[in-house]
């Protein structure tokens, strides 16, 4: 990897940063935006989601934009948005307020969640395309332990009503951090072809390293005009039905495992379980960190091991912790074993969807669609977030632990899914998956 592949891949991938620190964030300043606000189940539920809502408006545009004005730039515009929602809500002093600067938020993590994949896979050579996608994934792992991290600090050294301000403001400084490296990554030459600049995309891939440009041009283009000459450039033509359902089935499954709603609401789970607020946030980060070690790994072997193994180990795995979560309150366990649990959770959440979910995502659509593609992938999964952490609050209220026993059995269907329907995707280029998937 040459210095401006890996300048580009590090500017892309820190883009995820800011994903991972705005979930961590807001799960931090849970307890202070309850005292803020003086919320109830519906509201905090309303608080937490606002964000989800507008990454949904994020990803669903993302599509257009991505195409419209290239990768890179719809990146940078995301930073931008980010580093200005995050100060407002910072400084935010009515629940209205706030939940309009968190919409802002999260109209950009919605855009990043479809660029910086997308613009991921576009630069990466085939063999290592699991590993740079994934870099993606393990800077959220690292946003969410900086979160944890911060909150933990903030927390135990500001008063409550200034801790959760510190902690989005600090956001903000990340986003201009990101903004400052993306202004030297390169563009997306598969952008460029698509865009009919032959030149510019040659020069490009000669600067990402590509050891016959002119060769790699020429492929790209011959692709884009396969699908072109099918009259097929309609995302959701008949002709793309496997890879739109693939996209909508991981995105769900994704969501389904749970885990936003144990990262959104782990102190509260905490509390539910019997482990108590006293330990929650040190428990939060030292959970954080495990599973960034755990991703790190994944990340390592994606690209040796596939894409299809490690779901399948996920998938059952989480489904096993998700089943133990409510017999710690039925058989009396001790609260130590909420944080073993969880632990052992987030290890095959790192290891399967953690890993592999974005990459997957930007495996299956080719070039004349697949911003949208990526788009459509990524709204729904925003949707099923929004819709499962607004909802979580009101569900464990009536429910208890035993709303976990659900999402244990949501698992088992996925495996299955996973067994029987989906394709392994590693090592083939972007080109010849598009062809296979889509045929």
């Amino acid at each position: 990897m040459n210095n401006r592949l890996a300048l580009s891949v590090l500017a892309a991938s820190f883009c995820g940063l800011l994903f991972g620190y705005d979930i961590g964030a807001i799960s931090s300043a849970t307890l202070g935006l309850r005292v803020q606000f003086v919320l109830s189940p519906l509201a905090l539920g309303v608080a937490m989601s606002s964000a989800l809502f507008g990454t949904i408006l994020g990803s669903i545009s993302a599509g257009f934009i991505t195409d419209s004005i290239d990768r890179r730039k719809t990146l940078l515009l995301s930073a931008f948005l980010y580093c200005l929602a995050s100060f407002g809500a910072a400084f935010a002093f009515s629940f209205i307020q706030f939940a309009v600067f968190r919409f802002g938020c999260g109209v950009a993590i919605g855009l990043i969640s479809v660029a910086a994949p997308l613009y991921l896979a576009e630069i990466a050579p085939s063999r290592w395309r699991g590993r740079v996608v994934g870099s993606f994934q393990l800077n959220v792992s690292v946003g969410v332990v900086l979160a944890f991290g911060l909150g933990f600090v903030f927390s135990h050294h500001l008063p409550l009503g200034l801790a959760w301000r510190w902690s989005f403001a600090t956001g903000a400084v990340f986003a201009l951090l990101c903004g400052a490296v993306l202004l030297r990554a390169s563009q997306s030459p598969r952008w460029l072809v698509l865009k009919g600049r032959s030149a510019e995309a040659v020069t490009t891939l000669k600067a990402l390293g590509s050891t016959d440009p002119m060769a790699d041009q020429a492929g790209l283009a011959a692709s884009l005009e396969e699908f072109r000459a099918s009259r097929q450039s309609t995302l959701f033509s008949r002709r793309y039905t496997r890879p739109v359902l693939l996209a909508a089935s991981i995105a769900i499954f994704n969501q389904l495992t749970g885990v936003n709603v144990l990262l959104y609401y782990i102190l509260d789970v905490f509390a539910e379980l019997g482990s108590g607020r006293l330990n929650g946030r040190k428990d939060a980060f030292l959970m954080a960190a495990f599973s960034l070690v755990v991703t790190t790994i994944a990340v390592g072997i994606i690209d040796k091991v596939g894409r299809k193994p490690l779901l399948l180990a996920g998938a059952a795995g989480m489904g096993a912790c998700l089943l133990a979560l409510p017999a710690i309150r039925y058989m009396g366990w001790p609260a130590e074993s909420v944080v073993i649990i969880l632990m052992c959770y987030n290890v095959f959440f790192g290891f399967s969807q953690g890993a592999v979910v974005w990459v997957y995502l930007s495996e299956l659509f080719p070039l004349p669609v697949r911003a949208r593609g990526q788009s459509f992938g990524s709204s729904v999964h925003w949707v099923a977030n929004a819709i499962i952490v607004a909802s979580f609050p009101a569900i464990a209220r009536s429910l208890g632990a035993r709303a976990f026993a659900g999402l244990a059995a949501l698992m088992a269907i996925q495996f299955f899914v996973i067994l029987f329907v989906y394709p392994e995707t590693k090592r083939s280029s972007l080109e010849s998956l598009a062809s296979s998937i889509s045929s």
